[in-house]
């Protein structure tokens, strides 16, 4: 590593560890959706992970088609345009009273987000049960029904990662180890034995 700092000291080169055990180090660059950050990561040759947090997830496929044309016009192979999508979620044992306990946390969150960017406001009731519905945003629900959702979402995106936040907001400890278990031990192993099916 060679580093000329300014605010900081100058490295010099330094080796870096743990050392990556690929020949090139697989980088995955984070964007909320903005067109101007697809294209330069697009244009490195770098992998992309789309932050889908609200409205209709399905709104980002002209976003990844142009992310996978640019990036192959750049000269970079399609199996290095890599994409994938972060989204908010919450597992409970039944359908509903997961989605009825993740309400308030979210909505806390969201109205907290709110105060600081004008593009966002509170969220009411509706647009939460919109968020956590078959088109919106949000994987909340019981196991079957979370897997069932990445599956479809996976499938629409052509998505090669996703990774659930598991939660946002404030939940009791203990309902976050489980949640996180759920996902682990079910939602998880179904996603994978869908794809390893297909094939």
């Amino acid at each position: 590593l060679d580093w000329q700092g300014r605010l900081t000291q100058t490295i010099s080169g330094r080796e870096v560890y743990p050392r990556p055990v690929q020949d090139k180090l697989p980088l995955w660059v984070a964007t909320g959706g903005h067109v101007e950050s697809t294209v330069k990561i697009a244009q490195a040759g770098l992998s992309i992970v789309y932050a889908i947090i609200g409205g209709n997830p399905r709104y980002f496929k002209k976003l990844i088609q142009a992310y996978r044309e640019i990036g192959s016009e750049a000269g970079h192979a399609s199996q290095e345009l890599k994409v994938g999508a972060h989204s908010w979620g919450w597992i409970e044992e039944n359908n509903f009273q997961a989605i009825e306990n993740y309400f308030y946390p979210t909505k806390q969150t969201v109205d907290n987000i709110a105060k600081d960017r004008p593009h966002w406001s509170e969220m009411t009731k509706e647009q939460y049960y919109a968020s956590v519905g078959p088109n919106g945003a949000m994987f909340v629900g019981d196991p079957a029904h979370v897997a069932q959702k990445i599956i479809r979402f996976i499938e629409d995106l052509q998505l090669d990662r996703f990774m659930l936040h598991l939660p946002i907001g404030s939940m009791p400890h203990e309902d976050v180890l489980k949640a996180i278990k759920l996902y682990g031990e079910e939602v998880a192993p179904i996603v994978r034995r869908y794809f390893e099916n297909k094939g």
